[in-house]
């Protein structure tokens, strides 16, 4: 038998029950319907840290028969403790009263109640008959309002009704609620009986655990493609100079594609580490996120300003640097107009922002060997890894009961990303890492990793 706390959502038909379980329980299986009535039956979902099971949540069908079913708990008021398992026992064969009876069953095991209401619409006699019951039954309970709508003219209302029959009234967008949104309701639901604080307070403790590895976990994904985007290169052989410009052209577009092939896998990991697997994350037009990763709105948008391009560049020391990418803004792919000049030597290949290195040699036995990549660009570090970051902060803070097919990440325009805010130290940490990765040196590499994955997750958090 089960000794964690239990929460039965109870309440009418579309007011959004299924949504709270699923945001609640931090599970996108939960079944979330438009239509009223969808729930029949009480489903049960663990809301789980790491492995272990801490609390469970069970959504319940809407009342059947509310005011037929309060006229029957007022008359068998002389049986007290026992009105809720008589009740059903009367009552569990009348198809009239099914919906009544398997919302009112979790009671029987000790469950708290959250009764969940859409305040923007008026309230209603069932309404007050479902409070009423619900008082009845003397277990704890809090009220929590849905804001399906921006609606506010009948909130007071019921405010004035829940303060009559809940021990607490919280209001709690299950579309929208982030990660602290959910812990501050869990630390809330302490208030409502005192013998549920030790076990909640333990879940809880456990869910911020569980969030911290989370954490822990997404930064080292960061810092692990971060470092495949470093060194991101393709390479190609020819047999004469005379098919470089049209060689060069097929390696850039395969080493941008092997660069967002590095996105997709980051984007589909995090995913998987908050547990989002069955809505796939469509990224709107206007979301820097959905433009190019070289588009020049996106090296405006995001990565590092002047001052501390300056202080990255010193850091980096032999970077092309920050004076390059401005002098060479100009350079076209003509370089390669005459590729023989080039042989055996680093040239640049410029387009816009975008700065990976170009390098053509003479093979022992004949031939050429084309290559290009890795990028080399002081500002490629933070522009990938402000991406990485955006993403990834979404991601955490998502809300399970979002259940679309495709959902649109973010809206409005993103001026920057969490990189421009960035301290001395802080980019100190970055270029360590980045030097150590454009040297190949193991151990630097994995001792510049560490101090990295603790910024990030300091960023996460």
């Amino acid at each position: 038998m089960k000794t964690i706390p239990i929460f039965a959502i109870i309440g009418h038909p579309n007011e959004g029950k299924s949504s709270i379980v699923a945001t609640l329980a931090q599970d996108d299986s939960v079944a979330i319907s438009s239509s009223p009535g969808e729930t029949v039956q009480l489903q049960r979902f663990d809301l789980k840290a790491g492995h272990e099971a801490v609390i469970e949540f069970i959504d319940t069908p809407g009342f059947q028969n509310p005011q037929t079913t309060l006229a029957w708990f007022r008359k068998n008021e002389a049986l007290g403790e026992t009105r809720v398992q008589r009740f059903i026992e009367t009552h569990r064969k009348d198809p009239d009263f099914h919906h009544d009876c398997e919302l009112l069953r979790p009671l029987l095991q000790g469950a708290g109640l959250l009764y969940v209401v859409d305040a923007s619409r008026p309230m209603t006699p069932v309404d007050v008959a479902e409070m009423e019951i619900l008082r009845l039954t003397a277990c704890p309970r809090m009220a929590l309002i849905n804001p399906k709508s921006g609606e506010t003219r009948f909130l007071e209302s019921w405010k004035t009704a829940f303060r009559q029959h809940f021990n607490s009234v919280r209001t709690f967008n299950a579309q929208t609620a982030r990660y602290p949104d959910r812990i501050e309701l869990l630390e809330a639901l302490k208030s409502i009986d005192q013998d549920w604080e030790p076990a909640l307070s333990r879940a809880i403790e456990l869910l911020r655990l569980d969030r911290k590895r989370a954490v822990d976990r997404t930064a080292e994904a960061i810092v692990d493609y971060l470092e495949q985007a470093l060194r991101c290169s393709c390479s190609s052989f020819l047999d004469k100079e005379s098919g470089g410009e049209l060689e060069r052209r097929r390696l850039e577009d395969e080493y941008r594609k092997k660069l967002e092939k590095i996105e997709r896998r980051f984007r589909d990991e995090t995913r998987d580490i908050y547990g989002i697997r069955r809505v796939s994350v469509e990224l709107p037009k206007n979301s820097i996120l959905s433009e190019d990763l070289f588009s020049e709105r996106t090296w405006q948008a995001l990565g590092l300003n002047q001052k501390q391009l300056a202080i990255a560049g010193a850091l980096l020391g032999a970077g092309i640097g920050a004076g390059a990418d401005i002098a060479a803004a100009g350079i076209t792919f003509g370089v390669f107009a005459s590729i023989g000049a080039a042989l055996g030597a680093g040239s640049a290949l410029w387009k816009g922002k975008d700065l990976a290195r170009v390098k053509i040699s003479h093979l022992p036995l004949g031939g050429l060997k084309l290559t290009v990549g890795p990028n080399v660009s002081d500002r490629f570090p933070f522009i990938q890894l402000d991406r990485f970051l955006l993403y990834a902060l979404f991601i955490s803070n998502w809300a399970h009961a979002r259940q679309e097919t495709s959902v649109k990440l973010g809206g409005g325009e993103v001026k920057q990303g969490p990189s421009s805010a960035w301290k001395q130290d802080e980019l100190k940490r970055v270029t360590r890492f980045v030097r150590a990765v454009r040297k190949g040196n193991g151990e630097e590499i994995e001792a510049a990793g560490r101090e990295l994955r603790q910024l990030l997750a300091g960023v996460l958090s």
